[in-house]
């Protein structure tokens, strides 16, 4: 017996995928009753504007800003991307900064690394975040922080790289930075202690 749920246009690959092992867990789960998770692209997908969908928003929400209250704020990752902007919000623009013969590159991390001005002993952290799978990715955000900077009034710069994977027609790809951004942390009395694109004073 197939379930409800697999009588959906968009849930019939998922469920042609699962196979009948899948289908059988599924069902039987259901039958007895155990609740499904949540999808957050379906509950993209199926969102009607329904009370108690936006309390069941609403309460993720304050749990994502009691437990990462960082995750969704305005110049986040998931924030840039689902806005897919020209730019980096809460950044300092600096895609013009880098040539176009600059932008292309083999690897996301050495692309963004090569736009990078730092001395060879500067403390660096480097994030690697990709979408929609690890494996074969189609977009990339490096974030690059320096810290332990010789500047009387800077103590740290943030960068922010956007990359997609442009796939050749013989099947070879590369990288492209679509979007680049700069932050700053300001030594104590000199401006923000948290990442801005305010200057420092």
């Amino acid at each position: 017996m197939i379930p409800n749920y697999c009588k959906r246009p968009l849930l019939i690959l998922t469920c042609g995928l699962l196979g009948a092992w899948g289908l059988h867990r599924l069902a039987q789960a259901n039958s007895i009753g155990i609740p499904l998770g949540i999808s957050l692209l379906n509950v993209v997908r199926y969102y009607d504007d329904l009370p108690h969908q936006e309390r069941a928003i609403v309460l993720l929400q304050q749990q994502i800003n009691q437990m990462e209250p960082e995750l969704l704020q305005a110049d986040a990752i998931v924030t840039n991307v689902w806005r897919d902007g020209e730019t980096l919000d809460g950044h300092v623009d600096i895609l013009g900064q880098i040539d176009e013969a600059d932008r292309s590159g083999d690897d996301p991390i050495n692309l963004a690394l090569a736009q990078v001005r730092r001395g060879p002993e500067t403390p660096t952290e480097i994030e690697l975040l990709t979408a929609p799978n690890v494996s074969f990715p189609d977009m990339a955000m490096v974030t690059i922080s320096l810290s332990g900077l010789l500047d009387d009034s800077v103590a740290g710069h943030r960068y922010r790289f956007d990359l997609r994977r442009d796939t050749g027609p013989e099947g070879a790809s590369s990288w492209e930075i679509v979007r680049a951004g700069r932050q700053q942390r300001c030594v104590l009395g000199r401006g923000s202690q948290t990442w801005t694109d305010d200057n420092c004073i």
